[in-house]
Formats: structure tokens, C-alpha cells, sequence
């Protein structure tokens, strides 16, 4: 995303020595993919209340989202979206970019970790041809996504509960001996996933959403106590588990509830509202 294509937005300013952390996904979380009138006021009313006292309260917000950087600024144009966060932690928490008046720039520290790691295509095709060689195991790629440094996306249709079991198992475990991770979560067709299907992406270890965590409040030496997520998926709950204050969004998928139990009343950015009211004072 170039600096030009962010010009159609404000930026938050600079908070100095922030106490808070407000991690948010995006897709189904922070974005609602069915716009309503509801939707567009609940999103208008958290964009003012960050706005009016991300500075008095000292709060640095994020979103850490599988999408890329242009798709999140394409949703944002979409659904009328008046202002960028601080950061943004793209294509699964692979790349964080700032914003700020002076346009945008790369962490460099998080850039330097990536290239450290045994990440590779190559490596990544390996699997892909052992799991379609030896299991049988069919992995489609997703091309909605673009391309990526450091995430490859596929899609793994279910088939019974047995079956998936020992793919996803199979998965995992060649995943763990090339040394890559990998985030495995039940699509949700409310964000343009098809049905009966798992997203299966590949990334660097020691990536992700819930080391964006780690390591935001580490960079900004912010208290674990004072930070806050919250996401609508299987893939967010360990992110919320990071944090202090983790909470689903209530149009959460029925997975991601089963493995989490703090629920905010209610969707998308009203529910973050909600919390973010209720814990953060002066």
C-alpha cells in the first residue's frame, strides 16, 4: 500500500509512552463484510471515541489481520472508514506498518526477525507435494489473498470428522519438521471463505498474531494488564489469550466460542466499544 493510497484517511496522532494496547482483527471483527446502517454508526461511534482519547488515555491501537495491506484499505474505502489505526500487523502479523501524518514506514526490528527465519516457498511446495504424495491430502491455493513474503495461504476442504483430524494432524506435523508454522481455523463465509473448509497458512515461526502481541508491548513496554483483543475467529483466540483483557466480538463463529469464553455483548465494533468503555478511564 503506497503512502498516495492512504491520503483518503486521518491518521491517529503519535501517542507518547502509551499505556494501553487495543489489538483488533479486522475481517468480521473491526470490519463488518455486511455493511448496515448499523454497522457504519457502531464503527463511526468507536472511531470517534479513540479519536477523542487515544491521547488522554494514552491508547495505541493496532489491527492484526491475515489480509494484506491493500485489501485492508480497499475494506476500509468499502466501509466508509474515517481514520487508519497506529499500526497495522498485515497478512497474518507478517509485516507491521506505521502510520502517522508523515506517511508510513515498516518496523524494521520485525522485518529483521522474518528474514532470520527458515521460511521459504520451496519449503512450503515440499509440504504441499508430501501431503498430496504420501496422504493424499489436497491443499488449494487462495488466490484472493495476492502474494505474500511470508504467508501462504491454501484452503483444506473438510470432508468427515475423522478425516480431517488426521489431515489437519499430518498438516501440523510436517509443518513442525521443516520448521515453519502454520495457522490452522474453520473458514468463515462471512469474510468470503467458502463452506466446509479450513484456511491453512504457512508462516515463519515464532509469527503470528499472538507474537505481535509479544512483541508491541515489549517495543512500547506496555503492561500485559493494560492491553486489550478482540477477533471473531479460532485464529484470534490465541491472541486474545495474550492479552489482559480478550474478548470475542458477539458475532463470533460458533468455533471460536467454543474455545473461548469471554464474549462481548455485542458485534463487531460495538462490542469493542463496549469493553474499551468500561476498562479504560482516566
Amino acid at each position: 500500500m503506497s503512502y498516495h493510497e492512504t491520503l483518503s484517511f486521518h491518521t491517529l496522532q503519535q501517542v507518547n509512552k502509551p499505556k494501553y494496547a487495543v489489538f483488533c482483527d479486522f475481517d468480521e471483527t473491526y470490519f463488518a463484510h455486511s455493511i448496515t446502517d448499523e454497522s457504519r454508526k457502531a464503527l463511526m461511534d468507536l472511531e470517534t471515541f479513540i479519536h477523542s482519547h487515544h491521547l488522554d488515555h494514552k491508547i495505541l491501537l493496532g489491527w492484526v489481520t491475515g489480509s494484506s495491506l491493500s485489501s485492508v484499505l480497499a475494506k476500509m474505502k468499502r466501509g466508509g472508514f474515517r481514520y487508519l489505526p497506529h499500526f497495522v500487523a498485515s497478512d497474518l502479523g507478517t509485516d507491521i506498518t506505521y502510520f502517522s501524518e508523515e506517511g508510513q514506514v515498516s518496523d524494521k526490528d520485525w522485518e529483521a526477525r522474518l528474514q532470520e527465519s527458515n521460511f521459504s516457498r520451496e519449503l512450503v511446495e515440499e509440504i504441499k507435494q508430501t501431503l498430496s504424495k504420501k496422504y493424499e491430502i489436497a491443499l488449494v491455493p487462495q488466490t484472493q489473498h495476492g502474494f505474500s513474503r511470508y504467508k501462504i495461504n491454501y484452503y483444506y476442504t473438510s470432508s468427515d470428522e475423522s478425516t480431517d483430524k488426521r489431515a489437519l494432524e499430518a498438516i501440523r506435523r510436517l509443518a513442525a519438521e521443516h520448521e515453519i508454522g502454520v495457522n490452522i481455523n474453520r473458514c468463515n463465509p462471512l469474510a468470503g471463505d467458502p463452506e466446509n473448509s479450513y484456511d491453512v497458512d504457512f508462516i515463519p515461526l515464532r509469527t503470528g498474531k499472538p507474537y505481535i502481541v509479544d512483541f508491541i508491548l515489549d517495543k512500547f513496554t506496555i503492561e500485559r494488564e493494560n492491553s486489550f483483543a478482540f477477533g471473531d475467529s479460532g485464529n484470534d483466540v490465541d491472541m486474545l489469550k495474550k492479552t489482559g483483557h480478550g474478548y470475542l466480538v458477539g458475532n463470533a463463529t460458533a468455533e471460536a466460542k467454543s474455545l473461548h469464553s469471554r464474549i462481548t455483548e455485542g458485534s463487531y465494533t460495538a462490542g469493542i466499544l463496549e469493553v474499551l468503555k468500561a476498562h479504560i478511564k482516566r
